[in-house]
């Protein structure tokens, strides 16, 4: 069991689902809103900086590591996507309990070899310590809807599609706006990039 990756594969199968997301003006002081939901830029800026801490109690060495501008798009992205398949599992009367999040913490700190080795595996896939279980949370829900798809009679060649369709309608729902300073959002690669990057890609 790997799911504790730079990318993880599942997550990164819903990301690519966000194709229609509306970027427009935010407060000062919001990184980023989705539906009533507002992601402050203090809650970004507090979590780079713990992610920057804790690269200093582990080696680096090999790793692929975000930096500046890009890591905080990154992780202004994790926060969108999170509370969009929080809001999808609602939709879809998906519930992950607090003990199967604990499960699933333990199972992998057991893989890859014990707690040491969890804050490396954090520090490399660029999650702080403090969204641990939010990220599982989001794995967990990704991996329960794509579940009741399947018991639903959807081919496992059309789950993902289907995952991808319940996602994508969730964000044009919700009409997602990004504060201009972390960039703007990517339909054709379902992520927040950088202004000058986006060449007209995004559009209303």
């Amino acid at each position: 069991m790997k799911v504790f990756t730079k990318r993880n594969t599942t997550l990164g199968v819903v990301i690519g689902a966000l194709l229609v997301v509306l970027t427009a003006c935010t407060p000062i002081n919001s990184a980023a809103t989705i539906g009533g939901t507002s992601i402050s830029v203090d809650q970004v800026q507090k979590t780079v900086d713990t992610i920057l801490s804790e690269r200093t109690k582990v080696s680096t060495a090999g790793m692929n590591l975000e930096t500046g501008e890009a890591l905080n798009r990154s992780q202004l992205s994790f926060y969108v996507i999170s509370e969009l398949l929080l809001q999808v599992a609602r939709e879809s009367h998906v519930e992950v309990t607090e003990q199967e999040i604990t499960d699933q913490i333990k199972a992998v700190t057991a893989q890859v070899g014990g707690a040491s080795g969890l804050t490396s595996a954090m520090v490399n896939a660029g999650i702080a310590p403090n969204n641990l279980r939010t990220y599982f949370r989001s794995y967990l829900i990704s991996q329960k809807v794509s579940t009741a798809f399947l018991a639903a009679g959807i081919s496992k060649t059309d789950v993902t599609a289907a995952v991808q369709k319940l996602v994508s309608r969730k964000a044009l729902q919700l009409k997602v706006a990004i504060n201009p300073r972390y960039g703007t959002w990517d339909p054709q690669q379902a992520t927040i990039v950088a202004a000058q990057l986006a060449a007209g890609a995004v559009t209303k």
